[in-house]
């Protein structure tokens, strides 16, 4: 009983000061902020940070992680009792990711903001590749000479751009029409173009 209790108030402690750090990242960078900060902020002492993190870095880390993690549910989300999916008969109601993002916003665009140090943008894409390649297996046509690892990771990191855009112009467009947007995106191929005048 009493190791539920003390796990209880480690984990209480832990959320509140990442709470508080993204709290902070809001009206000043990353570099500003101090460990004595967090703690006196958030009415813990310094050595119930260090109790929790190594470091405002091993911080940040960890709520990328989790952020990350989070997402990769919501793309798994709309086949997650399906064996074979199939893109056009996927209804775009069972996609909840843009919902989530719309629902997230603030602390995606602290992510995405010049107040962290680390590459938001190449972790999100790297996480969405590392997905495709791990646990998804198109279907090409027989005669195709593509290595299927280059369509992972070119869906991939355009999925992780259209994220990133839709985002950074502050949702310009419904989560429905951009579960809509994705479902064409994945179907469409173009043989041919034009040069413009």
């Amino acid at each position: 009983m009493e190791q539920d209790y003390l796990d209880k108030r480690v984990q209480r402690s832990r959320s509140a000061m990442k709470q508080k750090f993204i709290e902070l990242l809001q009206d000043k960078p990353f570099e500003q902020i101090t460990i004595s900060q967090i703690a006196r902020e958030t009415n813990y002492n310094r050595g119930t940070f260090y109790a929790n993190f190594h470091s405002t870095e091993d911080l940040l880390k960890e709520i990328i992680t989790e952020t990350l993690n989070e997402m990769i549910i919501q793309i798994k989300y709309p086949y997650k009792s399906i064996k074979k999916v199939n893109i056009r008969k996927l209804p775009t109601a069972d996609i909840t990711l843009f919902k989530y993002f719309k629902d997230n916003s603030s602390l995606y665009k602290l992510l995405l903001s010049d107040h962290i140090r680390v590459d938001f943008r190449h972790q999100m894409s790297k996480a969405i590749e590392d997905l495709f390649l791990a646990e998804y297996e198109y279907e090409l046509p027989e005669d195709s000479e593509l290595e299927p690892k280059w369509l992972y990771i070119y869906r991939a990191n355009g999925i992780a751009g259209f994220i990133i855009r839709w985002i950074e112009e502050d949702f310009p467009t419904s989560p429905e029409y951009m579960a809509k947007q994705i479902v064409e995106l994945m179907l469409v191929s173009t043989e041919t173009f034009f040069l413009k005048e």
